[in-house]
């Protein structure tokens, strides 16, 4: 494990700024899920489990593709990247339907491997300040609170002041303090597509154009050119070779797109930064 205090967890709910996997519970009078998060996340693709609803998901997966990391777990954690190995594990013993297995494995601290990796740490508690520092950090206000005041007041001020600062209170709630904060914020149905070209390219780089390839990994293109279509041509006993063409360069660009991301994804969840694109 990174030489880290494992004081992180003790204290208070477990947060997490994205929202983390879920077993997917549901009520029994209506079906909905519990989770009010998970009732909000549009699913990645379509019957998409509960537990894949969730970015941390698509980090495992994208670590899964990772060829140096792959070669560190079956060398049992030996190499450059041991340190990673040390906090992830063995990502390869586990099969896509056992995510839940590796996300919930209890780690020698007694915390769930998903929960140390990126769980936000201990809200910090109020606490009476000796001085302000200069060195006091842009996330925190120090307030002095005169102890005479009754509750009802304090608390309506301190509201107030909350108001006062909200764009400061909004830039500190967002920002993570996990042990791996997530990168970018990427819609999961992106991730969920980026995977499928990667996957789709190392199956049939050899045998297949990338027109073909994108037409496997279902990527929407506009495919109406000048206002025609090849299948209304078709129809029409037209021509539709160009338009065809048009249509293919265009799946072409979408597929090197896609194919460009996912490379860079891997690359950087090889470094613990995910979804990390890098700069051009």
């Amino acid at each position: 494990m990174n030489d880290i205090s494992y004081q992180r967890f003790y204290v208070g709910t477990k947060f997490f700024i994205h929202a983390p996997p879920f077993l997917g519970r549901r009520y029994k009078e209506t079906g909905g899920y519990i989770s009010k998060r998970l009732a909000r996340i549009q699913p990645p693709f379509v019957d998409a489990e509960p537990w894949q609803h969730s970015i941390y998901y698509f980090w495992w997966e994208f670590l899964r593709r990772h060829e140096g990391y792959k070669d560190c777990c079956a060398r049992g954690g030996a190499g450059r990247y041991k340190k990673l190995y040390a906090d992830f594990g063995d990502v390869h013993a586990y099969e896509t339907e056992d995510f839940w297995s590796w996300w919930t494995e209890k780690l020698d601290n007694g915390w769930k491997r998903g929960e140390f990796l990126f769980a936000e740490p201990a809200a910090r508690q109020m606490a009476v300040q000796g001085k302000v520092l200069n060195t006091q950090p842009d996330d925190m206000l120090v307030v002095s609170i005169p102890l005479e005041v009754r509750t009802p007041q304090l608390v309506k001020k301190l509201r107030s002041l909350l108001d006062e600062h909200k764009v400061q209170v909004a830039a500190a709630r967002n920002k993570s303090r996990a042990l791996y904060p997530v990168a970018a914020r990427v819609r999961l149905s992106t991730l969920h597509q980026t995977l499928a070209v990667w996957d789709i390219w190392n199956e049939d780089k050899h045998h297949k154009y990338k027109y073909e390839q994108a037409e496997l990994a279902k990527i929407p293109v506009n495919r109406v050119v000048n206002g025609e279509t090849v299948d209304g041509l078709k129809r029409a006993g037209l021509r539709y070779h160009d338009v065809e063409q048009e249509v293919r360069r265009r799946q072409n660009m979408a597929f090197r797109r896609y194919l460009t991301a996912a490379e860079d994804y891997i690359d950087n969840v090889g470094k613990g930064h995910f979804p990390l694109r890098n700069k051009l």
